[in-house]
């Protein structure tokens, strides 16, 4: 119950998506430990090839980190995650299943996504696609590095966050 509306997800696995057991999905959420930079290097490849096949163009994605409460063995950092989300146009969250942190943001997080791209259906997407992300994530990174210089927040990373808006 979201909003005084009744909705049922059902999660899928890549497995299911490619043997095409199951319709097209209504939104993707990838997923990686940020104690584990290959599961990173995997998410983003991940993201890489679903934007490649187009099956990004009109589905919101998220990009999912998990295991933040392992700070100490922390091995992808959230600017890294948040990055990689705008490159994609994926939003981006972190959670920590084992302490039940950010799951329900993250649950509320992809219905809103869900109700939003189908009231924006037919409408002209929000989201630019570029052709080539290595230059869209070198400035990202720039960014981030102003970011850091001068402590200021970029409004690019903060949306990216906000899985109330496309």
């Amino acid at each position: 119950m979201l909003n005084g509306e009744e909705s049922e997800l059902k999660f899928i696995s890549e497995a299911d998506c490619e043997n095409d057991k199951e319709g097209p999905a209504d939104l993707y959420v990838i997923m990686y430990s940020v104690i584990d930079k290959a599961s990173f290097q995997k998410a983003e490849a991940t993201l890489s090839k679903m934007q490649h096949s187009s099956v990004l163009r009109n589905k919101p994605a998220i990009l999912v980190a998990n295991k933040v409460d392992l700070a100490r063995s922390r091995a992808v950092s959230s600017q890294d995650g948040k990055c990689v989300a705008c490159t994609y146009g994926a939003k981006f969250i972190e959670v920590s299943v084992g302490i039940n942190h950010n799951v329900d943001e993250l649950l509320v997080g992809i219905l809103t996504q869900i109700r939003l791209k189908e009231a924006c259906s037919g409408k002209e997407g929000s989201r630019h696609w570029y052709n080539n992300h290595g230059v869209l994530r070198a400035s990202l990174k720039a960014r981030q590095m102003i970011t850091w210089i001068f402590g200021k927040e970029d409004s690019k990373f903060k949306n990216c966050e906000n899985l109330h808006v496309i």
